[in-house]
């Protein structure tokens, strides 16, 4: 191994730990791969709530009340989850994390709908 291998192997470890130390220079620096984004939250078919979840930090919960009752979001930077819920199989809870435009959340017994909208980023281009 050459002294150059060995500076370009500790410029990668270096811009990789920067990547993981700091994840809000991904935007800045792979600008496609993020866009903003808001979550649509409708319950019984009407919207109770729109988050934006394009600058947010720290985590906060919201209170939505479905058809078997109160369930508990939980939003954290870019990204939302059903915590809690009060239906029986808990599907919505096991479901996770979404933070993608497109991505979504049903829970079918709560009559409760979260939805991720926004310009979803280029994956390929054809000539």
């Amino acid at each position: 191994m050459t002294r150059g291998d060995k500076y370009l192997a500790a410029g990668i470890l270096l811009v990789a730990i920067f990547a993981l130390a700091f994840p809000r220079l991904q935007s800045s620096l792979f600008p496609m791969a993020t866009s903003s984004a808001r979550a649509v939250i409708k319950a019984r078919g009407k919207i109770v709530r729109e988050v934006d979840l394009s600058d947010r930090g720290g985590r906060s919960t919201l209170v939505v009340n479905g058809r078997v009752g109160p369930s508990t979001l939980e939003v954290e930077w870019k990204r939302i989850r059903m915590k809690e819920a009060n239906c029986p199989d808990k599907i919505c809870v096991k479901q996770g994390w979404i933070e993608k435009p497109g991505d979504s959340i049903v829970c079918i017994p709560g009559e409760i709908l979260v939805r991720i909208e926004g310009a979803a980023p280029v994956d390929a281009v054809t000539r």
